[in-house]
């Protein structure tokens, strides 16, 4: 349904395990109009966190069960594994690895997500291709100025998830009343707005359906 509407980026994951149901909604859309339904229309990042299985292994897996040649954005997940323990290979290590796929055309693009300063200090201090961006979650509860300020300087785009916690997760708060009035004064919903700010403060903005 996202794709008849017009979306476009897809945010695939080996965490998620939407892999398989991102194969079986491209082979659909595809075939509804093979001739303007083209894989170079979309732009699709796929996510990597069991790094310690080796990055291009489960890369190439991602891919083949997502029915895809190669992401147009790659990312590591987060800088420690889903308990926050560390990663059992050094980041620079990974990054390395990352580089890799770049040159072996499996990603037409690298970056990061979920990465603190002390995270990107370390990818950036011997890298050859830089990360591209920085997808971190980011909403007028949880702003992250420090690092949108560092990634700024490092030249780094900060792609920004969970823009609507405050209508979601976060409801009753403090930001409802923020909303309520430029909502009545703008004549936007509450989710433009959020959508806007994050636009506006120069992130792009990851929506989920």
């Amino acid at each position: 349904q996202a794709l008849d509407v017009g979306f476009t980026h897809i945010d695939e994951a080996e965490m998620y395990e939407n892999a398989k149901w991102l194969n079986t909604a491209l082979s659909k859309w595809y075939a509804d109009d093979r001739e303007h339904h083209t894989r170079e229309k979309l732009f699709i990042t796929g996510k990597v966190m069991k790094v310690d299985k080796g990055v291009e292994k489960v890369c190439r897996n991602s891919l083949k069960k997502s029915g895809l040649e190669y992401y147009d954005l790659f990312l590591i997940h987060a800088p420690f594994k889903k308990n926050a323990m560390p990663f059992k290979t050094p980041l620079s290590e990974v990054w390395a690895q990352m580089e890799d796929l770049v040159r072996k055309g499996l990603t037409k693009s690298i970056g990061v997500s979920n990465f603190r300063i002390q995270d990107m200090e370390e990818v950036l201090e011997n890298c050859s291709i830089r990360p591209s961006c920085n997808q971190i979650e980011c909403h007028p509860y949880l702003q992250q100025n420090e690092l949108r300020s560092y990634c700024k300087k490092e030249g780094i785009l900060v792609a920004a998830f969970g823009s609507l916690v405050p209508v979601t997760k976060l409801k009753h708060g403090p930001v409802d009343r923020v909303l309520k009035r430029l909502s009545e004064k703008t004549g936007k919903t509450p989710v433009q707005i959020l959508m806007r700010w994050n636009l506006q403060i120069g992130n792009v903005v990851v929506s989920t359906t």
